[in-house]
Formats: structure tokens, sequence, C-alpha cells
């Protein structure tokens, strides 16, 4: 019974039910989770600041992934035509990570994909349990990013 198992094994176990069916409807547009997000979140900044796109930085910080992680995650949107790099007119020297077109027509779907495993993970939780559950979550996060002592 899972209830007798420690807090670290209970939190792998729900966070793998969570992202196995994400993970499969995912796919059935040939996206995995981790691309969802960086196009969720190019989105969100173009749609917020109204500039053409985020650069790789940007895309690393705001999710809190490695830049390497976020590099072939780009690479890889790339070769499937969801996101192009174009020359950050700020800095010729640099790129900015725009969504494609294709990435659009596609995105809409792909919320509501995320709303009904968000509604999923979230079903007979109140207003207030939501709200606390995020935060403790948040707060175990916060846990880790604290240095170590050892």
């Amino acid at each position: 019974m899972l209830e007798d198992k420690d807090i670290g094994f209970i939190l792998h176990r729900a966070a793998m039910s969570a992202k196995c069916k994400f993970s499969c409807k995912l796919n059935e547009f040939g996206i995995t989770p981790g691309q969802f997000m960086v196009l969720k979140e190019i989105f969100k900044h173009q749609s917020e600041t109204g500039e053409s796109g985020l650069s790789p930085a940007g895309i690393a910080e705001r999710l809190q992934f490695d830049r390497p992680t976020v590099t072939g995650i780009i690479d890889r949107l790339e070769a499937q035509e969801w996101a192009e790099r174009v020359i950050n007119p700020k800095d010729k020297r640099s790129c900015l990570i725009k969504i494609t077109d294709k990435a659009l027509d596609k995105l809409k779907l792909l919320e509501e994909i995320n709303l009904v495993n968000q509604n999923k993970i979230l079903n007979g939780f109140s207003e207030e349990e939501k709200t606390s559950f995020k935060n403790y979550l948040l707060r175990v996060i916060d846990n880790f990013m604290e240095p170590q002592d050892n």
C-alpha cells in the first residue's frame, strides 16, 4: 500500500502518474511535455510583451531549466518546425526563439490537453486545497534550491 511508503516514493509515483497520460496525449502530436512547456512559455512571453520571441537564456530562466536542456529542446522543436530561431533585433549577436504558425495552430489544442491533465491531478480538491497543494509543492522545490549542508 502506498500510504506505507515514504514521501519521496509517493511524490515520485504521483508525478509519474500525472506525466504518463499527459505524455501519451502529447506524443500524438509528436511533442514532449518539456517541448510543450517551452512553447507555452514563448507564447506567454510574446503575448505579455508583444516581442517576437524569447532568448534561450530567458526560456531557461523562466522554466528553471539548464541551458543545454533548453538548447536541445529548441533544436528538436526547430527540426519539427514548431519553433524557429530569429535574429534578436536588439542584439544581432544573439537569437530569439519564436513559435511558428504550425505551433500556433496546435497550441490551443495542446492547452486543452494540459487543462484536462491539470483537472485530473486536482480532481476532488477544494479551491483552498488546490492552492495549499501548489504552495506545498513550491516549498518542496524551494527546499532543494537552498544550499546543501552536506
